[in-house]
């Protein structure tokens, strides 16, 4: 199949489904993602032409535009795909390149964020004078995002050398 060819769902490997099912399901069970979303997700992943337009998304994943064009905006307002505007009016989107590792340590990045913000709400509540059981639901979370805060500073060093040292 030429890399200009419309894949549709039926015509990928067994290989390919098995990825795009498997990162579906995954997104599905733990997000409650739509199985059509999810499918978008790792279909960009491993898209032949790395470059697709709406309809030869929907085609390699078997949905419609309704079901997937939110997905695609959201995606593309966080950086995580980009949108292609062609001379002829053809609207393509890609996956950028570093796009997963950049979305998660930016995610990673706002924890330390959270972690204060619910540090915070327990001098808050402390300074309210609140019952132990008001104030174990917010210490509960503070206390799982500072052992988090700490240990992502670790983890991303790890991950910067890693990158140095692969590249």
């Amino acid at each position: 199949m030429t890399s200009t060819a419309h894949k549709q769902y039926d015509t990928l490997t067994e290989a390919e489904r098995s990825f795009v099912d498997g990162v579906a399901r995954h997104y599905h069970e733990a997000h409650g993602v739509t199985w059509e979303k999810g499918r978008v997700m790792a279909w960009m992943i491993i898209s032949d032409p790395v470059e697709q337009t709406l309809p030869q998304i929907c085609a390699a994943v078997d949905t419609t535009p309704d079901e997937i064009e939110q997905l695609i905006e959201q995606l593309t307002l966080a950086g995580l795909y980009r949108r292609i505007d062609t001379p002829g009016g053809e609207t393509r989107y890609r996956l950028v390149d570093d796009g997963y590792p950049k979305a998660v340590s930016d995610t990673f990045a706002s924890w330390p964020e959270y972690h204060r913000i619910f540090r915070f709400g327990l001098d808050v509540l402390d300074e309210a004078g609140a019952d132990d059981a008001r104030r174990k639901r917010i210490a509960e979370i503070e206390e799982l995002f500072g052992h988090i805060v700490g240990d992502l500073a670790d983890m991303s060093k790890r991950w910067e050398e890693h990158r140095l040292t692969a590249a």
